[in-house]
C-alpha cells in the first residue's frame, strides 16, 4: 500500500543539487546534468525522526555538526549544520523525539561508533568525556586529539577500528600511546569486541580506569 502525506516545507528546507543521468555520455561535453531539489540536511534529519532510534538520530546529528578534518575532507571547512540549524527543526509531530536527540548531540564525534560509545558511557553514569580535542599535558603543551578524554583524571580512550591493524597505523598508534604516557596520562584502547552488547566491555574498561584514578560513582 502506498500512502501520501502532506509535506510542508519552510524557508531553507530545500537545497539545489544536480544529477548526472546514467545514460548520458561520460565525457564532460555530452553529460546530461539534471537539476534536482532536495530537502536540506537539517530537514532530512527531522524527517528521519519517525523511523530511527534515538541513538541513530543522535549519530546523524553528530555527523551533521562535526567539524571537518582538512587533511581528509578537501573542499569543506564548515560543518554541514549548526546546533541552531537542528534546533529550528525540532517542531511538528515528532518534536519531542527531536529535542531529546538534540540534547545528546555533541560537536566532535568522528564516527557513529564514537557516538554509540559516548551514549553508552552516559547511560552507565560515567562522567561525560571531551571528544576529539587536543590532549594537554602537565607542561601545557597540546598533543594529538584522542577520541575521548577525561582531563580531570588524565585518562584518554581510543577506539581502534579495522584500519588500526595495518602496519603503518600500528606504528602511529604505538607512538600515540607513548605520547600519552609521556604526558602523564593513561590510554584506554578499545576494540570491536568492546563495542558489543551495548558497549558493555568499553564501559567496563573506562569505569575501571576512572575508579583507579579516584573517580567515585
Amino acid at each position: 500500500m502506498i500512502s501520501r502525506h502532506a509535506l510542508v516545507l519552510g524557508p531553507g528546507d530545500l537545497r539545489a543539487a544536480s544529477f548526472v543521468h546514467p545514460a548520458s555520455d561520460a565525457s564532460n561535453s555530452n553529460r546530461l546534468v539534471l537539476p534536482l531539489r532536495l530537502t536540506s540536511r537539517a530537514r532530512t534529519w527531522r524527517d528521519l525522526a519517525r523511523a530511527l532510534s534515538h541513538a541513530r538520530l543522535v549519530a546523524i546529528g553528530d555527523h551533521l555538526v562535526r567539524r571537518p578534518r582538512p587533511d581528509f575532507e578537501f573542499g569543506r571547512s564548515e560543518p554541514w549544520c549548526s546546533l541552531e540549524d537542528l534546533a529550528l527543526q525540532c517542531t511538528g509531530r515528532h518534536a519531542q523525539i527531536l529535542r531529546a536527540a538534540l540534547q545528546d548531540v555533541r560537536v566532535g564525534a568522528d564516527s557513529p561508533r564514537e557516538t554509540m560509545l559516548r551514549l553508552a558511557f552516559a547511560e552507565a553514569g560515567l562522567p561525560e568525556p571531551e571528544i576529539n580535542v587536543p590532549l594537554v599535558g602537565s607542561d601545557g603543551r597540546a598533543r594529538h586529539t584522542p577520541d575521548f578524554q577525561w582531563p580531570a583524571h588524565r585518562i584518554a580512550a581510543e577506539y581502534d577500528g579495522k584500519g588500526h591493524s595495518e602496519p603503518d597505523q600500528v606504528k602511529r598508534d604505538i607512538a600515540r600511546a607513548r605520547r600519552v604516557r609521556d604526558a602523564g596520562w593513561t590510554e584506554v584502547r578499545l576494540f570491536a569486541a568492546d563495542a558489543e552488547n551495548d558497549c558493555a566491555g568499553a564501559v567496563d574498561q573506562v569505569r575501571r580506569e576512572l575508579r583507579f584514578k579516584g573517580w567515585v560513582p
